[in-house]
């Protein structure tokens, strides 16, 4: 059963598989590979708790060490992404942390608010007035792509090549790439990382109330600066983080509103079950499915040993739907009391740090549509497809028609 894991009808439509999973084990060892997944809550749960046990030093995404061979290797590659954040454990993890939760406190993205709101606005301004939209080309991925350009200090002018170096930078990370596809992947991120240090380089010279800016002023308590190679690697971990997540949140959002109308009419009457439509939305269409881990020791989770130097997938999109913890849990329930607990950002020392960033991001995205909307529906043929990621849970493109309602 978990040998379906990379087939694309479990890609396109997880749930079911994902149910299996549970209900027979909850730990299942992919076939072939040294990775086991963590299906049900209370183990996933355990494993993001077991920082001695496991590593977040897992390497690449799914499969890329076996495809990194001579077809995909960069060999005269000028920069390397050291680890900083993402894959990082105490103590170094924690000095990266500390300095860059600065950036992150509540206050100062609750500073972010007005200027996110007039991007919201500029974006559904585009919109016909009655008329036919690309939800995820023409709202879904430019309203993060542009909050996060700003909060990093890039000009918009480079959206577009911004928007390619994410993509492909998040693309690695599902295990269904060729050789090919991972070298090209492989160029993009060295020009995603040389055009940081174009920008570091300018900051220096002319410091801004910017992101970068921050890095380059951070000192640890022994005040010690970052080094250029850590403020690159901090730089991409932020774009692709900040960026693909939220893409595909909103758009999963916005799926779900098309399956439930009862609930898109209820938050049309009650604009304080918003922050709940989000969670929800982090739920059931969790926008990065997996996370992986490395076992640092022979050990075992739910009673299946798991061996020294093998790989674990806590896959957060089945534990996310658990009946053990999320009552009806296929159920958009604008009532759900615990619909903050999904594991969506992790959890502990690894809890991402945007995770305030993202969910304001959903919430005034959804307040600007409600108001800003009479109506916006799919086709009644609608049949989402999905990137053909394992890991990332990327809808390709959601029509729309939407009605702007009279200024």
């Amino acid at each position: 059963m978990a040998d379906r894991f990379y087939e694309q009808g479990t890609v396109q439509c997880p749930y079911s598989y994902y149910k299996e999973l549970r209900e027979e084990k909850g730990v299942h060892k992919l076939e072939g590979e040294d990775v086991y997944l963590v299906a049900r809550y209370a183990d996933a749960d355990s494993v993001l708790s077991r920082v001695e046990e496991f590593s977040n030093k897992a390497g690449p995404g799914l499969r890329q060490k076996a495809l990194m061979g001579a077809e995909a290797a960069l060999p005269d590659a000028k920069y390397r992404v050291v680890r900083t954040l993402l894959t990082n454990d105490p103590p170094s993890h924690t000095r990266f942390r500390k300095l860059v939760t600065k950036a992150f406190t509540a206050r100062r993205v609750k500073a972010l608010e007005p200027a996110m709101r007039g991007i919201v606005d500029s974006l559904i301004d585009a919109f016909p007035p009655d008329g036919e939209i690309d939800f995820v080309r023409d709202f879904a991925k430019p309203l993060p792509l542009i909050v996060i350009a700003d909060f990093l200090g890039v000009p918009r002018s480079d959206l577009e090549v911004f928007g390619k170096w994410s993509d492909d930078a998040a693309e690695v990370l599902g295990g269904t790439l060729t050789p090919e596809r991972s070298r090209e992947c492989q160029e993009s991120l060295q020009e995603l990382l040389g055009y940081f240090d174009e920008q570091i380089a300018k900051r220096k010279l002319k410091p801004a109330d910017d992101f970068l800016t921050m890095l380059i002023e951070a000192v640890d308590k022994d005040e010690k600066p970052l080094t250029l190679q850590e403020m690159l690697a901090i730089s991409y971990v932020t774009l692709v983080a900040g960026n693909e997540t939220t893409v595909n949140m909103l758009s999963g959002m916005m799926l779900l509103l098309q399956q439930n109308p009862e609930a898109l009419a209820r938050l049309r009457e009650d604009r304080s079950k918003i922050p709940t439509a989000v969670e929800e939305a982090l739920r059931l269409e969790t926008p990065v499915q997996g996370s992986v881990r490395l076992c640092k020791v022979d050990t075992e989770i739910a009673g299946t040993p798991v061996p020294k130097d093998s790989r674990v997938l806590i896959v957060s999109g089945a534990a996310n739907r658990d009946a053990a913890v999320f009552a009806d849990p296929d159920r958009f329930d604008l009532d759900r009391e615990n619909a903050r607990a999904h594991l969506s950002f992790g959890k502990g020392i690894h809890l991402c740090l945007g995770a305030t960033l993202s969910r304001q991001e959903g919430v005034i995205a959804l307040e600007h549509l409600l108001d800003r909307l009479d109506s916006f529906e799919v086709p009644a043929d609608f049949t989402p497809r999905y990137k053909d990621n394992a890991v990332l849970r990327s809808l390709i493109s959601m029509p729309l028609h939407v009605r702007k309602a009279a200024s």
